[in-house]
């Protein structure tokens, strides 16, 4: 429909425009404003829209898992229908990441399990289109949890919570999870890096 519309108008202002430039008394004006007019119809009619899907910062949802990936990603079953969702604020070792990915995955089911509800207060959107948001199980934040327990770093990029860093730094004294030895278990990124899918 916009393209038709589109279509139209500007056959019309090009019509509009071609009778002006004929006429003894060529205006200037009348030909840049017509000009103008072709330019900002077109710009309106082509502006980029948001994802419908997208849900806006700030909000909260109270959803169903539906399935843990891995540490730091689940699908959730919402009102909105379903969403993928990234836990905001953390970065748990890949399931390539033997056998840390695994652990990882198993403790992040063990928190939000299949079927069980979870809010989720929703943060950002990544580059994939994931809902980036912190996910809690009851009260408890699940990211944090995660950190806590030493099956996720905090991903110090977008998260700078001074809780999430206590977190972390007690995980590291204690040698939990992913600290009990070193390793690149402890820098999922870098292991991305190394090893691109």
């Amino acid at each position: 429909m916009k393209q038709e519309l589109l279509k139209l108008l500007q056959q019309t202002l090009r019509g509009e425009l071609s009778r002006t430039r004929r006429r003894n008394n060529r205006s200037p004006w009348l030909i840049a404003g017509l000009m103008v007019a072709v330019v900002v119809v077109s710009y309106f009619l082509h502006e980029p829209k948001a994802p419908a899907t997208a849900t806006p910062k700030g909000a909260e949802l109270v959803c169903t898992v539906k399935s843990v990936y891995d540490g730091d990603t689940l699908t959730a079953r919402c009102s909105s229908g379903e969403v993928k969702v990234r836990v905001f604020g953390i970065d748990a070792p890949e399931m390539g990441q033997q056998p840390w990915g695994i652990q990882s995955r198993d403790v992040l089911r063990g928190l939000a399990n299949r079927g069980d509800p979870v809010r989720l207060r929703v943060m950002d959107q990544d580059r994939y289109g994931r809902t980036v948001a912190q996910v809690f199980a009851g009260e408890r934040d699940a990211g944090l949890e995660m950190v806590r327990q030493g099956r996720a770093v905090v991903y110090e990029q977008y998260n700078n919570s001074p809780d999430y860093q206590q977190a972390q730094a007690e995980a590291q004294r204690a040698r939990r999870g992913i600290w009990e030895k070193s390793g690149g278990q402890q820098d999922p990124a870098a292991w991305r890096r190394l090893n691109p899918r």
